[in-house]
């Protein structure tokens, strides 16, 4: 049997975000239906099937879950602050463990003190800390950049809120930022892990990168080895259970072709939507170590 960890299960319930990086693959087939999240009856009954599937998991891999955790993840959860805030109430009132991807930039005072109340971590992405690349990747609103500054402060925010919680970065390496140094971002906020995401080639987007040049931005911040979870793109294929805004398994299998879905989860339950997708629990595994504390998330959609 293998050590003892924890499930996660990452909902991407939004499309919608205020910026437009060019490598976001936040991009569903929604075939002109509404994102599950608006319907609360629907949100409770995918919240009640998914966390079913500790269980069946367990049976099926002859594994122990520690506990599960749900993981939102957008586009930009909080542009829907008030049904964020219902979905991760009803995820704890369920037994969840609950956490986020923010790209920070609908962060007020309220949604601080929640997230350190009720969140276990919180993931921010973040792919530069300059201007320019920022402007060029596509974070920004109407030509407002990302203000990285104000990730900084948020983050010591919620640690005097909350001295526990953990905080995660997610960073895209990409043509744009990978001859970057983010060595005084990442030293100011102290992260407990820092994901370094090498982008995909998908949908003929033109920051894509060689393997050598993913080399360079891991070799330029080694410093940080002990907190780099690094994934090249084949380690992020079919590692993720992953449930779409329309409350659908879904897969990146082959993005050039789009993503592969099963069924409405919601419709015809849980395993057997499992079952019609790719999901390869020893690539599941192969991401931890599962001898520390567990604090793993999704490729940035954020």
């Amino acid at each position: 049997m293998h050590n003892t960890f924890e499930l996660v299960i990452n909902w991407h319930f939004t499309e919608a975000c205020n910026y437009a990086c060019d490598f976001c693959f936040a991009k569903w087939d929604k075939q002109g239906r509404k994102e599950l999240f608006h319907d609360e009856c629907l949100t409770d009954k995918l919240l009640d099937e998914v966390f079913e599937l500790k269980t069946i998991l367990e049976n099926e891999q002859n594994t122990k879950f520690d506990g599960v955790r749900l993981n939102l993840v957008g586009g930009e959860i909080f542009l829907y602050k008030a049904k964020a805030i219902h979905i991760i109430k009803r995820a704890k009132s369920y037994g969840f463990r609950v956490s986020a991807i923010t790209n920070g930039s609908r962060l007020d005072a309220e949604l601080l003190s929640l997230i350190a109340e009720n969140l276990d971590w919180i993931g921010f992405s973040v792919d530069s800390t300059n201007h320019k690349t920022n402007l060029i990747i596509g974070r920004s609103e109407k030509n407002k950049v990302m203000d990285t500054d104000k990730v900084c402060s948020d983050i010591h925010a919620l640690r005097k809120l909350n001295t526990e919680i953990d905080i995660k970065i997610n960073t895209v390496v990409n043509s744009n930022n990978f001859n970057e140094d983010l060595s005084g971002f990442i030293r100011d906020v102290n992260p407990s892990k820092w994901k370094v995401f090498k982008v995909l080639p998908s949908q003929g987007y033109a920051s894509t990168i060689t393997d050598t040049m993913f080399s360079v931005f891991l070799d330029k911040h080694s410093d940080f080895k002990s907190i780099i979870a690094s994934e090249d793109n084949n380690e992020m294929m079919d590692s993720y259970i992953m449930v779409d805004p329309l409350g659908r398994f879904f897969q990146n299998s082959n993005l050039t072709d789009g993503y592969v879905y099963s069924h409405p989860i919601v419709e015809i339950g849980v395993k057997k939507a499992l079952s019609q997708i790719n999901f390869s629990f020893n690539k599941f595994l192969g991401r931890y170590n599962i001898n520390e504390k567990l604090i793993d998330t999704v490729p940035r959609f954020t």
